[in-house]
């Protein structure tokens, strides 16, 4: 047995070690990245599983030769502080960089707030302006804009599918930017788009019947899941078979409105997707499952990139800013990363095409990096163990070929000038009977006609080389939409405009970005943009020095008005006549654009009350401000002062502050009998602040509030 001497001896040493090891853990120098997130938001969890990633396999070696850890400091958003007080937070943590936050209005809104940290800020928000809001220079986005997921959709479906006939179908003002991106991409591919404007979601019903008589082949819809999962099934139950194109098709808000079986063929694109089967998106996936125990989506893989982007940038010498922006052909998860190549804080422009499967799952149907078309992915070959003999595979007789997408047209001669015939579905199967010379054409059998489809989007099964070459029909010149030439002047037009921030803030300054684009054959000399903004009838305008020929230009207008409100303004290009633009010229230089004005809610959330109980909008526990009251019968009785009253329609998003008018909330109770679900009521509280609540579940004993104070 040991002598106490020699146990104390051991206790001693045991505790002097211990206090060793965690001096020196204490001592292992560290670099700070900040996240703008919720603790357990999709950047947060990419960025920490990276983190954990460098730090396992030793940190990062300074330029110094010092190695040192990496650590998250992770600042939700809040109502009460907001994009300020993170930032502020941020500072004092003396963050290195930061990532996020990946909600394009949060990141226009707080541009400033997080520029005054002067350090790198990488984010995963899409939006178009963005970049060109950007004044700093230390703004990177990790995943391609807008206008590069529009594009790559738009090519999968016209060149895959060979469909023109498209309507983009915009639900609510946020998709503004996503909406211009696709119109645009499909535009320069020679498919200019139809578009639907979802103004009030009560006239979704009229919407989807006006679709259906229009009868699309294609519908690419923008905007809130709900809505848009609303849309989808009563396009299907009216009996519309076009291809629907939505990107959000994983939000659950979207799904929950579809049966599984009715999901299978809804397109998307997005920077990367689970289903991906390259390594590296492989690993990725099996990482982040087995540490966090969930699925990630894009917004994660682009935290977990951009912390890896960090860590090798802090390896070189010279400011940490200047190394990222410095930085090519770096291997991601999404894929290659190219912020020199790309410049302006660009860093990413891969995009995948996706088609929900059986049994919802996307697969991946098309890979691109900007506008070059990557080959597909190849699986993982997992070599068996076993040695057995691979049942034989059946034999065709002749050559057969097999649509892989959902509808393939079949024309009437090799190329998209020529009629289509009609279409065969995914899966369907005929047997080749020619082909032109060089095989990129097959002919088949179609209802005794002669049916030709590409090769390039179909499984062919034997050798093409041995059936006839069939010589092209002449060319189709009636029924072929010409290609629209250029005008012989200079023509000005607005190709789109986005307000920001978006709603616009009362007493804060608004920047409308404009594309304006000289759509004719003749330079155009300078001109005036202008429009003029209600409810303050400010004027706005900016003169643009001149435009070559299918020249672009991103110009701002901006402002400051006061009134809260839903408003539209005409923007005109060539305002003041100065550019000669011939008879069809001067016909198309306005756009009309929609924008809402309202003050920044202070606190939104919900609430259910029982019988006797009390809701505080304000949330301080202070003062309550109605009480769900059974005394003399049931219903709202307010408290401390307040007020309510019943204001009209059902959408919470359509209320602004100026329209919970005091003069006009006046009431102390409202009955039960009176209160049906999706009222909305106006409240003044008890501390003099502006509210609605919206009645999301009533029944004679319990009542649920969604609300939003100011």
């Amino acid at each position: 047995m040991l002598s106490k001497a020699v146990l104390a001896f051991f206790i001693v040493l045991g505790i002097t070690l211990l206090m060793f090891s965690a001096a020196l853990s204490q001592d292992v120098p560290t670099f700070t990245i900040g996240v703008i997130d919720d603790p357990l938001g999709a950047v947060a969890n990419g960025a920490r599983l990276a983190v954990e990633e460098i730090n396992n396999s030793g940190g990062v070696t300074g330029v110094d030769g010092v190695s040192y850890r990496l650590a998250l400091a992770i600042e939700p958003l809040t109502f009460q502080a907001g994009i300020d007080g993170a930032v502020e937070n941020l500072r004092a943590a003396g963050v290195v960089a930061v990532l996020g936050p990946a909600a394009n209005e949060v990141m226009l809104n707080g541009l400033e707030a997080l520029q005054s940290l002067n350090v790198p800020i990488l984010t995963p928000a899409t939006d178009d302006t963005l970049l060109t809001s950007d004044t700093s220079g230390r703004i990177f986005r990790t995943r391609p804009a807008e206008a590069v997921l529009g594009r790559a959709l738009a090519r999968y479906i016209i060149e895959d599918f060979g469909l023109t006939e498209i309507i983009t179908v915009q639900l609510d003002v946020a998709s503004t930017a996503s909406v211009i991106g696709f119109q645009a991409a499909a535009s320069s591919l020679g498919a200019p788009t139809g578009s639907a404007l979802l103004r009030d979601p009560a006239d979704l019903t009229a919407l989807t019947d006006e679709l259906i008589n229009v009868d699309p082949d294609v519908l690419a819809v923008f905007g809130s899941p709900a809505l848009a999962g609303s849309l989808y099934i009563n396009l299907r139950d009216g009996g519309w078979q076009g291809l629907f194109a939505y990107n959000q098709p994983n939000d659950p808000n979207f799904r929950g409105f579809i049966p599984l079986e009715q999901l299978e063929g809804i397109l998307s694109a997005t920077s990367w997707s689970y289903t991906g089967v390259d390594q590296a998106s492989v690993d990725f996936l099996n990482a982040y499952i087995r540490t966090l125990g969930a699925l990630p989506g894009p917004i994660e893989v682009a935290a977990f990139d951009s912390i890896n982007l960090i860590a090798f940038a802090l390896e070189s010498p010279g400011e940490l800013r200047d190394n990222i922006a410095a930085t090519t052909n770096f291997p991601g998860v999404q894929g290659i990363l190219d912020p020199f190549g790309l410049s302006g804080g660009e860093t990413n422009r891969n995009t995948v095409v996706t088609r929900l499967g059986e049994f919802g799952a996307p697969e991946v149907r098309a890979r691109f990096n900007g506008d070059v078309r990557l080959p597909p992915d190849q699986p993982l070959v997992i070599s068996p163990d076993s040695t057995d003999t691979p049942a034989p595979t059946p034999t065709i007789d002749g050559v057969v070929i097999t649509v892989l997408n959902q509808r393939q047209n079949v024309r009437s001669g090799p190329g998209l000038n020529y009629d289509i015939l009609g279409q065969l579905n995914e899966g369907e199967q005929a047997r080749v009977i020619g082909a032109t010379a060089d095989n990129t054409w097959v002919v088949i059998d179609y209802r005794g006609l002669q049916g030709w489809l590409a090769t390039y989007l179909l499984e062919v099964v034997g050798n093409l080389d041995t059936v006839p070459i069939i010589n092209p029909p002449p060319t189709p010149t009636i029924g072929v939409t010409p290609t629209p030439t250029r005008a012989p002047e200079a023509d000005i037009v607005i190709d789109g405009a986005v307000m920001i921030p978006s709603p616009v803030i009362p007493g804060a300054t608004f920047n409308v970005t404009v594309t304006v684009r000289n759509a004719g054959a003749s330079p155009a000399g300078a001109f005036t943009v202008a429009g003029t903004f209600p409810p303050n009838n400010i004027v706005a305008q900016t003169v643009v020095p001149g435009l070559a020929p299918s020249q672009s230009l991103l110009i701002s207008l901006t402002g400051t008005l006061t009134n809260t409100g839903a408003y539209a303004t005409t923007l005109i290009a060539d305002a003041n006549n100065q550019v000669i633009e011939g008879a069809v010229g001067e016909t198309n230089n306005a756009f009309v654009l929609s924008y809402s004005i309202d003050r920044t809610p202070r606190r939104q959330s919900s609430a259910t009350l029982n019988l006797g109980d009390t809701i505080d909008l304000e949330g301080d526990a202070v003062q309550g401000d109605a009480n769900w009251n059974s005394d003399g019968g049931v219903g709202l009785d307010v408290l401390g002062g307040a007020k309510i009253a019943i204001l009209p329609g059902t959408d919470i998003n359509a209320i602004h502050y100026d329209l919970i008018n005091p003069a006009a909330i006046t009431r102390d109770n409202i009955p039960r009998t009176e209160l049906n679900l999706g009222m909305l009521i106006g409240i003044i509280t008890a501390d003099g602040n502006r509210g609605v609540m919206r009645v999301d579940a009533i029944s004679d004993s319990i009542v649920t509030f969604a609300f939003k104070l100011y």
